[in-house]
């Protein structure tokens, strides 16, 4: 079925139900696909930014909530063929650009593009999938070229309890820590599995 045109709206419809079952749980670590959607309107409005620069389209599920909040959306898929599909399905919305490749390669592209402060959803799988072992330098290398870009640009990192500070790959403390001394103007908290990046408030 995920090869299919409809598995991105039958995954869609799944958000609601996955939505109340969190809140029945106790609003577990895990956060839904709702809340997310939720947190990245909150800080585009907050910061009142017009742009969202995503790494990780996968079905575009992202793109697609977001693309009536946004006058513009980059996002970037490693997969050829998900990058393929998102292409294909966001065709003719020019307020769209869906790029493949490495995230690390094509974010100087996408940055060159970018005419102000923009919201950045960076995707979680910087270490691998399924316990499969990952590119550890790719958080530290996309953190680096962001945040020292002339715009100051805000950052949410999805799925923050990925960083364990097991098997060389950082903690949350270790993240904060490196972000804080290397830009000190800005803050780093995480809140519902989501690290958010923002200016230090005077």
């Amino acid at each position: 079925m995920q090869r299919t045109p409809v598995y991105g709206v039958y995954k869609a419809l799944g958000h609601y139900p996955d939505y109340w079952y969190w809140v029945l749980r106790g609003r577990p670590s895990r956060s839904p696909h709702l809340l997310k959607q939720k947190v990245v309107c909150e800080y585009g409005e907050k910061f009142a930014l017009h742009t969202l620069v995503e790494t990780g389209t996968y079905y575009g599920e992202m793109v697609a909530a977001m693309k009536r909040r946004f006058a513009r959306i980059y996002s970037i898929e490693f997969v050829p063929e998900l990058a393929a599909r998102a292409q294909r399905k966001f065709a003719g919305q020019s307020q769209i650009r869906i790029f493949c490749g490495d995230s690390r390669v094509v974010m100087p592209d996408v940055l060159a593009l970018l005419t102000g402060p923009s919201l950045f959803w960076l995707d979680a799988g910087y270490y691998g999938w399924i316990g499969q072992q990952g590119d550890q330098q790719r958080l530290s290398a996309e953190l680096e070229m962001i945040l020292s870009h002339p715009w100051p640009h805000i950052v949410l990192l999805d799925d923050a309890r990925g960083l364990t500070g097991r098997d060389g790959i950082p903690s949350v403390a270790d993240v904060k820590n490196y972000v804080e001394s290397k830009f000190p103007q800005r803050s780093v908290r995480v809140e519902f599995d989501i690290m958010r990046i923002t200016l230090r408030e005077s």
